[in-house]
C-alpha cells in the first residue's frame, strides 16, 4: 500500500492485527462470521472524516443500485427492516395515496412472522388476520389465504422466511382475483427468486433488512422497493417527517404550499 494515504494504511494494518486475533475459533461451526471487510471500514471512516454524517450521495447511489439489482423501479432506504415495514404500511394508509387502505380493513399475514411485520398493521389502524403456513416452506399457505378472505380483506402482507417463498403464481392469482394490495416482507430472503423474478418485487411494496446478520449489511439499515413514483414520493416524504426533500414533484409541492419546509425543528 505504498501509494495509499497514511491513515488508510494505518487502519488496514490495525484491521489485519485484530482479524488475526478474531480468527481463533471458539467453535467448529460458528453461527455467523464477520462480513465487513477492511474496504468497508475504511469507507465508513472516510465518510465520518468528510463530515457528511446524514443521508447524501452514497445513499442515493445505493438506492439506485439496489433497485436495479432486484428489478424494482424505485428503492427508498431507511434505518432498518422494521422501519421499512412501518413506512410501507404508513404509505398504504396515507390520504394522498390514490388506492389506500382505511381503518379496520383486514390484512392477511402468515402466522409465522416477525413482530415488526405484524405491529405496523395494528399501528396503522388496520386489522391483522392470521393465515396458516405451509410446513414445507414455513411460508404463507395460499390455500388457507383463500379461506380467510372476507368482504373486508384489502391486503396481504406475506413474509418470505428462511430464504423460502410460497407459490407466488398462486398467490398473485388470489391478489388479482380479489383486487388486493400485496406487501412482501423480504428481510430474510434477499436474493431469492421465483420463476426468475426477485422476491419483494411482486407486490406494491417489498421490504428488506441490512442488519449485521443478513445477506448484505450496512450494520443497520433497510430498504423499501415500490412500483410507482407516487409510492416512492410518499415513502420519501414519510421518511423525512413530511418534508419535501428528494420528492420528484418538489417544485409543484412548493408552489402549492410555499411554507411547507420552513417549519423545521
Amino acid at each position: 500500500m505504498s501509494n495509499t494515504a497514511p491513515w488508510i494504511a494505518a487502519i488496514a494494518e490495525e484491521h489485519k492485527k485484530r482479524s488475526l486475533i478474531a480468527e481463533k475459533p471458539s467453535m467448529a461451526f460458528p453461527l455467523m462470521a464477520d462480513t465487513i471487510f477492511v474496504e468497508e471500514k475504511i469507507a465508513a471512516i472516510d465518510t465520518i472524516l468528510s463530515g457528511q454524517l446524514t443521508m447524501s450521495t452514497c445513499v442515493r447511489e445505493y438506492e439506485v443500485a439496489f433497485a436495479k439489482k432486484v428489478g424494482a423501479p424505485y428503492a427508498v432506504m431507511v434505518n432498518s427492516g422494521s422501519s421499512a415495514n412501518l413506512i410501507a404500511l404508513a404509505a398504504l394508509v396515507n390520504p394522498l395515496r390514490s388506492e389506500k387502505l382505511r381503518p379496520n380493513d383486514e390484512v392477511l399475514i402468515p402466522a409465522v412472522c416477525w413482530s415488526t411485520s405484524l405491529w405496523p398493521i395494528i399501528q396503522m389502524g388496520l386489522k391483522p388476520v392470521f393465515v396458516d403456513v405451509d410446513p414445507a416452506t414455513m411460508n404463507i399457505c395460499v390455500k388457507d389465504v383463500r379461506k380467510r378472505i372476507t368482504s373486508n380483506t384489502r391486503a396481504i402482507l406475506t413474509v418470505h422466511v428462511l430464504g423460502n417463498t410460497c407459490n407466488m403464481s398462486d398467490l398473485m392469482s388470489v391478489v388479482d382475483e380479489h383486487k388486493l394490495i400485496l406487501v412482501e416482507d423480504t428481510c430474510e430472503s434477499l436474493g431469492s427468486t421465483y420463476a426468475g423474478k426477485t422476491l419483494g418485487t411482486f407486490g406494491a411494496f417489498g421490504t428488506y433488512s441490512f442488519y449485521f446478520s443478513h445477506h448484505i449489511t450496512t450494520g443497520e439499515g433497510g430498504m423499501v422497493v415500490c412500483q410507482t413514483p407516487e409510492d416512492a414520493d410518499l415513502l420519501k416524504c414519510l421518511r423525512a417527517h413530511g418534508w419535501s426533500r428528494e420528492l420528484s414533484n418538489k417544485s409543484e409541492v412548493h408552489a402549492q404550499y410555499p411554507h411547507v419546509d420552513l417549519l423545521r425543528r
